[in-house]
């Protein structure tokens, strides 16, 4: 009987320990994968004669990575270009340089005319581009200018220039034997446009005139002008007396129908005292007429106041 209950005790006693272990036995957690985690506890029983070991793994979901590339343009920016620089105005045209030509008789080696002169043109020309008209002011290029041909004849003296090949300007001279003068009848220009303006229309001749008496001068002296003189052009070879260009002659100095074989100028009669000869004769004429009436004056009143005396002393 006490050995029953010995037996008994041992069992009860068994049976409490297995209950005791089996207590303290802790169940895993398993945590949210969308929270935070707490610091992990591990805790280990230990059970004689039996062990209980138990791994618990912890499933964690990362949610993907999005990367978000942007691209930003860089902004166009415009920079206008700069105007143009202005187009510089031509100053004034300069003064035309001074020239110096004479045409030599070939069978008689004289030298029967001598020109020199200064020459300023303004031509009218067609525009190539709107067969508009316009003027264009140009000099006479004197160092660029030779004779190219003449005449020596006893009504005619003639002097061609040229210059570039096809631009002449040409004086003729003609004599009036009955007052032994001679003077200029004809100044005439054949100019080729492209050469005296680049906007001109092509293969364009410019043939203009002056015909009238000028510079009337006597034999064997020559003509002398300085001051400007200007000769208006019109159309040659027609009836037209539409003033189209004209030509400004400067320190002008010229002969026609020279005699000597030399080229230097005869005596020079001024344009000045050509174009006003009888002022000063004029004047002097008026005095001495008005002198004349004075003393003739006087001497009839002094005769008459002489007379009168004779009178009263008789």
């Amino acid at each position: 009987m006490a050995l029953k209950e010995f037996a008994l005790l041992l069992l009860v006693a068994f049976a409490a320990q297995q209950i005791q272990g089996a207590e303290n036995t802790i169940a895993p957690v398993i945590p949210d994968s969308t929270t935070e985690h707490p610091p992990e506890t591990t805790t280990e029983s230990t059970t004689t004669p039996a062990t209980t070991s138990t791994t618990t793994e912890s499933s964690s979901t990362t949610e993907p990575t999005t990367s978000t590339s942007t691209t930003t343009e860089a902004p166009t920016t415009t920079t206008a270009a700069p105007p143009p620089p202005p187009t510089p105005k031509p100053g004034p045209l300069p003064a035309p340089d001074l020239g110096k030509w004479h045409f030599r008789n070939a069978t008689t080696n004289q030298t029967c005319i001598i020109v020199q002169m200064a020459v300023q043109l303004n031509v009218s020309y067609v525009v190539a581009a709107d067969n508009s008209t316009r003027m264009v002011l140009f000099n006479l290029p004197a160092n660029d200018t030779s004779v190219a041909s003449g005449l020596c004849d006893g009504e005619q003296n003639v002097l061609q220039l040229v210059w570039k090949k096809f631009n002449t300007v040409k004086l003729t001279f003609s004599v009036n034997s009955t007052v032994k003068e001679y003077q200029l009848i004809e100044l005439r220009l054949d100019l080729n446009a492209s050469d005296i303006s680049a906007d001109a229309k092509a293969n364009q001749t410019i043939k203009l005139t002056h015909q009238r008496k000028e510079f009337v001068t006597p034999l064997t002296m020559s003509y002398h002008c300085t001051r400007a003189q200007t000769l208006n052009l019109t159309a040659a070879d027609s009836s037209e007396v539409t003033v189209l260009g004209q030509a400004l002659v400067s320190r002008l100095q010229l002969e026609a129908f020279h005699t000597r074989d030399s080229d230097v100028f005869s005596t020079a009669k001024d344009c000045d005292a050509i174009d006003t000869p009888d002022i000063v004769p004029i004047a002097v004429g008026c005095a001495l007429a008005g002198l004349v009436v004075i003393v003739l004056i006087a001497y009839l009143v002094g005769r008459r106041r002489a007379q009168a005396r004779g009178y009263l002393s008789m």
